[in-house]
């Protein structure tokens, strides 16, 4: 991978495991100062490592995203780490929903909007925040879903916090255009060897066969060919792709 964001500092919220993780190394790989965060440190620290055994790199910063004091810290943090912030990952999400919506609980639902939805709120809102105060533009990228498009029978909520990503990505990407400050979204079909796609495979066998048959590349994502697609659209070779939700979904909604 070439060295588009040589220099850059990254900020990867939900960088633990699955697309966050996969886009931490991406980002390193690209050249930029990454801090990996999400609540659990020994997988954080382990990606750390990962990078810097291949010469970049990168601290890790714990945050819960539904605490709104810890993402604020957070951003400050890096800032205080590396002077500035020019590119922010938002991948944190959480999947519990896998029934129709008239089975669907209540708790499930405040826990899933918390995670997916407030959290990327308040991650836009502090990460933006501090683009604007320094000047010079940035890109913030932020993990939707083919289900921000679409919808299934089943997984309601999930299909909600997707739409509400692409809402918030929108709203964002037309406020602040006019500074240099672009905010899209990826929006994966189902992705391989991700925490969220192995559990409910595991919890619920045959519930993602059909939407894997429904991919007409024939197979699911991997997570480094999401990946590159954030690096992508973090650096100046995207510089006029903005408020846009990119599939990297196989041609899955073309049909």
């Amino acid at each position: 991978m070439s060295m588009a964001l040589d220099g850059k500092v990254a900020l990867v919220v939900g960088g633990s495991s699955g697309i966050g993780r996969g886009a931490a190394l991406a980002l390193a790989a690209a050249g930029a100062r990454v801090v990996v965060a999400a609540r659990r440190e020994p997988e954080c620290r382990e990606v750390v490592g990962e990078i810097e055994a291949r010469g970049g790199a990168a601290v890790f910063a714990r945050v819960d995203v539904t605490v709104p004091a810890e993402v604020e810290a957070l951003v400050a943090t890096v800032v205080e780490r590396w002077g500035r912030l020019d590119c922010a990952v938002n991948s944190a999400g959480i999947n519990e929903d896998v029934v129709p919506i008239t089975e669907a609980d209540d708790a499930v639902f405040d826990r899933m909007m918390a995670v997916n939805c407030k959290g990327t709120f308040l991650c836009m809102k502090h990460e933006l925040r501090q683009m604007v105060r320094q000047g010079g533009g940035g890109s913030v990228v932020n993990l939707s879903s083919i289900m921000g498009h679409v919808a299934a029978p089943t997984g309601s909520i999930y299909v909600a916090t997707k739409h509400a990503i692409e809402g918030l990505t929108k709203s964002a990407a037309l406020s602040y255009a006019k500074q240099g400050i672009r905010v899209n979204a990826v929006a994966p079909t189902v992705v391989a060897g991700t925490p969220l796609i192995d559990s409910t495979m595991k919890n619920y066998p045959g519930l993602i066969d059909p939407y894997i048959a429904d991919i007409p590349a024939g197979r699911p994502a991997r997570v480094d060919e999401v990946a590159r697609v954030i690096v992508w659209l973090c650096s100046d070779d995207a510089s006029f792709v903005n408020g846009h939700s990119l599939a990297v979904d196989g041609g899955q909604l073309s049909k």
